[in-house]
């Protein structure tokens, strides 16, 4: 018997691996618990994708801001980043499995997602174009560890209409 929920979320790396980000920048140990919580009381499978500022400027990088990553290079590690997991949507996508939500992170200039004001981060821009691209229209939600109850009742309200 097949038991999958038939459910993913897309989630900024940092989400479920803190060890990831920019030193100084880690507001839990390891994962943010909440969202981690979330997503085994409602059985969600995710997909985490790559930190693109880790595989880019390495572990001891300086922090930076979008427009300082903004340049050729790193939008097109961005983009392979995009591409790579829009192939695996596809296959979710062709084999019945709902896509969700995709959760980015606040202060990021890479996986931050459009409903903060401090705008989309470089990876979600490459990201949102592709998903567009194929048809699928998750939910975003931009993650801030300083207000996560309101973003674990803002995930709460979206899976009682799935």
């Amino acid at each position: 018997m097949d038991r999958r929920s038939g459910k993913v979320i897309v989630v900024a790396h940092c989400i479920l691996n803190q060890n990831s980000r920019v030193l100084g920048g880690a507001h839990y140990s390891a994962v943010v618990n909440e969202v981690v919580d979330f997503l085994r009381r409602h059985e969600v499978g995710y997909l985490q994708m790559p930190c693109p500022e880790l595989t880019f400027a390495g572990f001891k990088r300086s922090p930076k801001t979008k427009p300082e990553y903004d340049t050729p290079n790193y939008r097109r590690h961005c983009r392979t980043i995009a591409l790579s997991t829009v192939r695996t949507l596809k296959e979710f996508v062709k084999g019945n499995v709902a896509v969700v939500a995709l959760l980015g992170i606040k202060n990021s200039p890479s996986c931050n997602v459009s409903n903060s004001k401090d705008g989309t981060g470089i990876l979600m821009e490459e990201l949102l174009e592709e998903i567009e691209s194929i048809n699928i229209h998750p939910a975003t939600r931009t993650i801030d560890v300083s207000k996560i109850v309101t973003d674990v009742e803002w995930l709460e309200k979206l899976f009682s209409t799935i």
